[in-house]
């Protein structure tokens, strides 16, 4: 009997080739969507699973910073008897590794022997217990070690850094899931770091540049754990630290709370997309099978006279459906393995992978997805059918009770409230990008070039010696206004702070993020300075002269710099304010512009530390300056290539992932103005079939093609207005609270949201006017033959 129901509900499919195509199309196109926001969603959750201890893994922090003193794990493996094992993570440079004629640039990160029984991170060469045995031992990423070796064993192999160094690769690890917070390419002990006479300075009571990672014991108490805590703050932590206040962060939260996503945005966010997907394709389904049951009264009809049970018709019916969905399954399926990689090219962050999709969970949801719709879309129409009294089913007549159609005009109305949100989300957010691109940046972004030094110069005395000379020959070219070497452009600012103390007041404390700069920085980028002077290359006392930024001169409470000193918390250094600069922005407009504070590295040159030569050049004149740059940088020898950008494009970079994030609303919106289209296309052509003869009998009479028209799209335009009324308070609060996250923001304006609702009563017209046209030029005579 099923195999009778499979072959009927075939031929009823490829009958209505029209409705079957719109049918699969738009639950091919949803289920794509959704399959690919459940993996986005799947990844951030399961974020860091991969670790045995994860229930008994915190990081020590201090506050909300996710750094701490370097020598606090050594006091905690000695005296907490609540600590099982630990491990500190620094990353402090990127040498160039080598093996024969291969080289590659990787993060080193030091850890302690520790490490591996902390965190699980299997190896897939070597043992855990001795792969970082001594100093002369390193641990490589899979991705790292193919780079390198190849296919060849890489155990015992030796390989060199830039700096001379030379290491026995001694444990080769697995690939790390691509959702993992910690991804290590290159693993030394630490104890490289504790013999560098250059560490030991900084590696004090403190200083906060260590993260420290802690494996408790089964039944430890994060109390008492973080009582001990404050007890060596106050006996050990140096003066200016005391006050500082140190507490255990699960390692579970860690993505959420210092990860590069805003989690709590992309799991909700995405999430709510899913669902409002998933309640379009739903809709849309019932839709659809509502308009094609209608045409197969009389079908059902006879069925009962030949003796079918309501059983029989509505397993016909849900056979049909589940046909349709099962294949729209495996289309979309095949659509998410095929589309897997743009997905990842446009969310930064995220990695997705192929066996993602073979997961027991996803598979798991796939099938439960299609079970329900199967379910929902084929019940409401075949009930509805099924149940029509036998005289009225043979002759083909429909009874539609004000319930039925109140039912269909809801599910018409919130298929287009989604679709408003969406547009008017859209419209919003590409606002608000666009507003921060085009903001007053209160710097000369457009005329300012900047240039990478970051090149790995083979030959270092070589490359100090040509830059020099380059920047020499760039002050005083015509073309060029500016020439700065600065630790940091805006847009690239390191994440590097410490706390400043105006003069001898101790109860005033400012946080203040520092860069190095030269002389040149503030001109070359037309900084305005608000008071003071810019640091002068002829003045000795400038050597520990600091310029602060104007929010850092509010944060201090004063009214003016003169004879004003700064030092650091714990500091015995004065470091006097010579000028004040206006509060440029260093960093995206997302954020408010923080106290800032600039050290004086010297003149114009290539010195450690900076990596970056910025130079003003005039407008139209830039070709000649390119050139130059050009020919001397490739005459020094480097691993990296030549590379530059101007100023606004390096700003720019920072809002790649939300212009990602726009991308991917942009096609969600494209989806549910289709899917609903189809959805209103499905009722206008069960209304022109429902009044067939009316329509009919309106030609003969004298009626217009513009009013047959009329007449079968003004009700549903009465549904788009009713559902653009209900969502553009809905949009409004929606993108108001996402908005919230921006220290500069637009403001929603009511064409914002009546262009969303226009965009839809154009398309909505468009889909409409297509099948009440159709329906309006046909041919009277044949309308009226209907019985």
């Amino acid at each position: 009997m099923f195999r009778n129901y499979i072959k009927i509900a075939w031929r009823n499919l490829w009958k209505r080739k029209l409705f079957t195509a719109v049918n699969i199309l738009g639950l091919t196109t949803g289920l794509t969507c959704v399959a690919f926001l459940f993996l986005c969603v799947q990844q951030m959750l399961s974020k860091d699973r991969h670790h045995q201890h994860l229930e008994r893994l915190y990081l020590v922090q201090t506050a909300d910073a996710g750094q701490n003193v370097f020598p606090l794990l050594d006091v905690m493996l000695r005296d907490f008897p609540q600590v099982e094992n630990g491990t500190r993570v620094n990353s402090w440079d990127a040498p160039w590794i080598a093996y024969k004629n291969k080289e590659l640039s990787e993060a080193v990160t030091y850890v302690d022997t520790g490490f591996f029984n902390t965190f699980t991170f299997p190896l897939k060469y070597g043992h855990a217990a001795t792969a970082l045995k001594d100093k002369s031992s390193i641990v490589l990423s899979s991705e790292v070690a193919a780079k390198l070796f190849g296919r060849a064993p890489p155990l015992g192999k030796v390989v060199s850094f830039s700096d001379k160094r030379r290491f026995t690769v001694t444990g080769v690890m697995q690939p790390v899931p691509p959702n993992a917070s910690l991804k290590p390419a290159i693993l030394l002990w630490n104890k490289h770091l504790t013999d560098n006479p250059d560490f030991a300075p900084v590696a004090n009571w403190y200083n906060n540049f260590t993260g420290t990672y802690v494996l408790l014991r089964p039944g430890a108490s994060i109390a008492a754990v973080e009582q001990q805590l404050q007890k060596v703050v106050a006996a050990r932590f140096a003066e200016g630290a005391k006050d500082r206040v140190l507490n255990l962060l699960p390692y579970k939260a860690y993505a959420e709370k210092h990860g590069q996503l805003n989690f709590d945005f992309y799991v909700y966010g995405l999430s709510c997309i899913a669902v409002f997907i998933l309640l379009l394709v739903v809709i849309n389904l019932v839709n659809l099978n509502m308009a094609v049951s209608f045409t197969r009264v009389q079908e059902v009809g006879i069925r009962k006279v030949l003796g079918s049970g309501r059983r029989g018709i509505l397993a016909q019916f849900f056979t049909e459906v589940g046909l349709t969905v099962s294949i729209s399954l495996l289309l979309a399926w095949g659509a998410a393995f095929m589309l897997l990689p743009v997905l990842n090219d446009q969310v930064s962050g995220l990695e997705l992978t192929l066996p993602m999709l073979y997961s027991l969970p996803f598979l798991g949801m796939w099938l439960l997805t299609g079970a329900l719709l199967t379910l929902i879309a084929g019940g409401y129409p075949a009930a509805y059918i099924s149940a029509l009294k036998l005289a009225n089913a043979v002759k083909g007549k429909l009874q539609c009770a004000p319930r039925g159609m109140f039912s269909r005009h809801a599910l018409i109305v919130v298929q287009f409230v989604i679709a408003v949100v969406f547009i008017a989300g859209s419209l919003v957010m590409r606002r608000q990008v666009q507003y921060m691109k085009e903001g007053d940046l209160r710097f000369n972004k457009a005329q300012v070039l900047t240039v990478s030094l970051d090149l790995g110069f083979k030959d270092t005395a070589l490359a100090r010696s040509g830059i020099n000379h380059l920047i020499a020959q760039l002050q005083q070219h015509t073309a060029v206004q500016g020439v700065s070497t600065s630790q940091s452009v805006p847009g690239e600012f390191w994440e590097n702070y410490n706390t400043y103390i105006p003069g001898n007041d101790i109860n005033k404390e400012v946080w203040m993020r520092q860069t190095y700069i030269d002389n040149g920085f503030v001109p070359t980028f037309g900084i305005r300075l608000l008071e003071g002077r810019n640091f002068s290359p002829d003045l000795a006392t400038d050597s520990n002269a600091v310029l602060i930024n104007q929010a850092a001169m509010k944060a201090l409470g004063w009214s003016s710099i003169e004879n004003k000193t700064l030092h650091s918390k714990g500091g015995s250094e004065a470091f006097p304010v010579v000028g004040v600069t206006d509060d440029y922005h260093y960093r995206s407009l997302a954020g408010a512009v923080e106290p800032l504070i600039h050290f004086y590295g010297g003149t114009s040159s290539l010195k450690d530390g900076f990596h970056y030569l910025n130079i003003s050049i005039q407008p139209k004149r830039a070709a000649a300056v390119v050139a130059m740059l050009r020919k001397t940088f490739g005459g020094i020898p480097a691993h990296r290539l030549f590379s530059y950008a101007f100023a606004d494009a390096v700003f720019n970079e920072q809002y790649k992932r939300i212009e990602g994030i726009i991308t991917l609303v942009n096609i969600f919106t494209t989806i549910s103005v289709l899917i609903a289209c189809a959805g209103i296309f499905a009722l206008v052509a069960l209304a022109a079939q429902q009044r067939t003869r009316e329509i009919g009998i309106r030609k003969v009479l004298g009626a217009s093609i513009a009013g047959i028209v009329t007449l079968l799209s003004k009700d549903f335009m009465k549904l788009v207005g009713v559902a653009i009324l209900l969502a553009a308070p809905l949009a409004w609060w929606i993108m108001h609270r996402w908005l919230q996250d921006f220290a500069y923001r637009i403001t929603i304006s009511w064409w914002l949201l009546a262009g969303a609702g226009g965009i839809v009563v154009l398309i909505a017209l468009l889909t409409m006017g297509l099948q009440s046209v159709k329906a309006a030029l046909m041919n009277p005579v044949k309308a009226l033959r209907t019985e």
